[in-house]
């Protein structure tokens, strides 16, 4: 098994892939982390101890995987890349708190999860994730809407994507991502991660950003129709409230009436709806949609 010094060495780690015959593959954004303070603030943020079992997502060389394996009951990894995968089973094939699956994340039946706890014995689900930039937003959508009562999410992702998922009404970097989230739960920019600390460097800076879900009944039944909402009025950005309600509520009639009855300005671009406007939306949807 690779000791940590190794995981955060670029030269070794060069001579590790070298040796297999693997490079680095930057349309899956495999830019491994080889900083270890960087290493111990993810696993911080996780707040990991024996009884948790955690999701990741993207293990590449296993350098994160090795913090969490210290420090959770039950690791389930899933990584996509075959190299890689091979890798991760040389050095950790004798881990016993660690299940290992190669697959697609995005086809990864979350489902089997509930199988792990069972085996396991352990208690919360976590993620914990260095999330490549091609799966960034569509992954946590998958794990927002899964059926899953997350305890916490933290992800390394690119800085623009941390930026967009704490951003305020008005701003450039608010958006559909943005509001979906902040509906979902408390989310935080955690601390910032230089592109000097990758190997093979990126192109950008990146951050890690943690999200505490809210454990609020409403918001699993809320969500399809928030949903609806934020799509239509992120799908065009210079549409007014108004217009991009109709698609949602059947018609520009009924969606006045409930921009009014809500008291929205029904001329006000939907960048400018905060979060608690949007959710009075979808709420009055499915009040009107549940009326006998």
């Amino acid at each position: 098994m690779l000791t940590i010094t190794q995981f955060t060495s670029p030269k070794l780690i060069r001579e590790i892939l070298a040796q297999r015959n693997f490079a680095p593959r930057k349309s899956l954004g495999q830019n491994f982390l080889v900083d270890g303070n960087i290493l111990d603030k993810i696993a911080n943020a996780a707040e990991l101890d024996p009884s948790d079992r955690v999701l990741e997502i993207g293990p590449g060389l296993g350098a994160l995987t090795a913090k969490l394996l210290e420090r959770a009951g039950l690791v389930v990894a899933v990584e996509y890349d075959r190299g890689l995968y091979s890798i991760l089973q040389e050095q950790f094939g004798e881990a016993a708190n660690l299940r290992l699956n190669h697959q697609d994340f995005m086809e990864f039946d979350l489902g089997r999860l509930s199988g792990a706890a069972t085996a396991s014995g352990t208690g919360r689900w976590k993620v914990v994730a260095n999330l490549p930039y091609y799966i960034t937003t569509p992954a946590i959508f998958k794990l927002v809407e899964s059926e899953i009562a997350w305890a916490a999410m933290v992800f390394l992702v690119q800085k623009e994507v941390a930026l967009r998922m704490t951003a305020e009404p008005g701003g450039k970097d608010y958006g559909a991502l943005t509001v979906m989230l902040n509906y979902y739960g408390r989310v935080e920019r955690v601390a910032p991660v230089p592109k000097t600390v990758f190997y093979p460097a990126p192109q950008v800076d990146s951050a890690i950003v943690r999200i505490r879900p809210v454990a609020d009944p409403e918001h699993r039944r809320l969500y399809p129709y928030l949903h609806r909402v934020v799509q239509a009025a992120f799908g065009q950005r210079r549409k007014t409230v108004l217009n991009a309600l109709q698609s949602v509520a059947g018609d520009k009639e009924a969606g006045g009436a409930i921009l009014e009855s809500l008291g929205i300005d029904p001329g006000r671009r939907g960048e400018t709806l905060d979060g608690e406007e949007f959710a009075a939306l979808a709420r009055a949807l499915r009040e009107r949609d549940s009326r006998p």
